[in-house]
């Protein structure tokens, strides 16, 4: 699989262009993207919504599910939040593949912040198509 593609694939995606998610690294098993908490993230307490970290979450381990060379889908995820985060912090989220099966994948994506601190934890179950990705980016 050219993990440029994914990773352009991805960085090019417009819901993640939308909330600012930047794709940094992705290779086989692997993904890691950030983004930066601006005032339109924040919820009604003043701290990062956590559809927002969701979406973070969802988003780079979307990536790391494709990177085994067939589309990839998300069958289920949950998260656990454990710190806020505040308008200006920049947050990051790391995805690893944790099982592979035939046509089934489990990963975890850690969130975090810069100075290491975690903010959350995803756990993915993702379905393997028979699709082969082209390789094209639009």
């Amino acid at each position: 699989m050219d993990d440029d593609y994914i990773k352009d694939l991805f960085n090019e995606c417009t819901v993640g262009k939308a909330i600012g998610i930047e794709m940094l690294e992705v290779r086989e098993g692997y993904a890691k993207g950030r983004m930066t908490i601006k005032k339109e993230h924040l919820n009604v307490f003043g701290s990062a919504h956590g559809g927002v970290i969701f979406t973070l979450a969802d988003h780079v381990g979307g990536a790391c599910g494709n990177t085994l060379g067939k589309k990839a889908v998300l069958i289920e995820s949950s998260i656990q939040y454990f710190k806020p985060v505040f308008e200006g912090n920049r947050v990051y989220a790391e995805a690893f593949i944790i099982h592979k099966g035939k046509k089934i994948g489990r990963l975890d994506i850690k969130v975090f912040t810069e100075n290491s601190q975690d903010v959350a934890l995803m756990h993915m179950v993702f379905y393997i198509t028979h699709e082969e990705h082209s390789g094209k980016t639009a």
